[in-house]
């Protein structure tokens, strides 16, 4: 398979390579149209690999201080239990409103019914 229309630095889509190979000083291409390979063209895993061990060592201590304090955990529940029973009125609430509405579009309905 002959593909002219391909761009010589990236002959497949994600997969970047040296398309220049060293030449002599006079016939090498202008630098400005060579595909730049910077921090983006390495794989994920080696970039800032520093960066992500610190994240990972903070996501590891946090967990085990919510893990290891009692405390914390109490009232963390303690707050999911207010915001939950919160969450159960204002439901309840909705159905008395769903309720009483249904009651006036009745009473209308049948108060109309009879002069039709």
């Amino acid at each position: 398979m002959n593909n002219n229309n391909q761009n010589p630095g990236f002959p497949y889509y994600g997969y970047p390579y040296n398309a220049y190979p060293q030449q002599p000083a006079a016939q090498q291409p202008n630098t400005q149209q060579m595909p730049q390979q910077n921090a983006d063209a390495q794989p994920y895993k080696k970039q800032n690999s520093k960066t992500h061990f610190a994240m990972g060592l903070v996501a590891g201590a946090a967990a085990a201080y919510i893990i290891g304090n009692k405390k914390f955990r109490q009232g963390v529940s303690a707050t999911g239990e207010k915001a939950w029973s919160a969450v159960r009125g204002e439901v309840e609430e909705l159905k008395e409103r769903l309720e009483d509405t249904q009651a006036e579009l009745e009473y209308y309905r049948n108060l109309h019914k009879g002069d039709e």
